[in-house]
C-alpha cells in the first residue's frame, strides 16, 4: 500500500464529531458570556389598602362569623371595602365607626 498514509474513512467522521462538540462547547460559551439578567418585579401594591378604622371593622366582622350577616357595621364596611376595590377610590364615603352596632 503505497501513498496511503491516513485513512479518510475513520478519520473525516472523528473530525466531523470533533468539529460539531468543538460549536456546541463554543456556543454555550457564547450564551454564558452573553447571558441577560431578567428585571427585578417591581414592588407592586394591588388595589386599596383599608384605612384604620375600616381594617378595625373588618376584622370585627371576621370575629363575629355568621352573626356579621345582619350586623348593619358589617354590612356597611364590607360594601366600602367593594366600592374602594372595585371603584379604586380611596376616599370613604362615609364613616365606619357611626355605622356600627353591636350585638351581645
Amino acid at each position: 500500500m503505497r501513498g496511503r498514509v491516513v485513512n479518510w474513512g475513520c478519520v473525516l467522521p472523528l473530525l466531523a464529531y470533533l468539529a460539531v462538540a468543538g460549536g456546541i462547547v463554543f456556543g454555550a460559551i457564547y450564551l454564558e458570556r452573553h447571558r441577560t439578567h431578567p428585571a427585578p418585579a417591581a414592588d407592586t401594591k394591588f388595589g386599596v389598602t383599608p384605612s384604620g378604622d375600616l381594617l378595625g371593622e373588618l376584622a370585627r366582622c371576621q370575629t363575629l362569623g355568621r352573626r356579621a350577616e345582619d350586623d348593619s357595621g358589617c354590612i356597611a364596611a364590607w360594601a366600602e371595602n367593594r366600592r374602594r376595590f372595585f371603584g379604586g377610590n380611596p376616599e370613604p364615603t362615609s364613616s365606619i365607626k357611626s355605622e356600627r352596632t353591636t350585638h351581645p
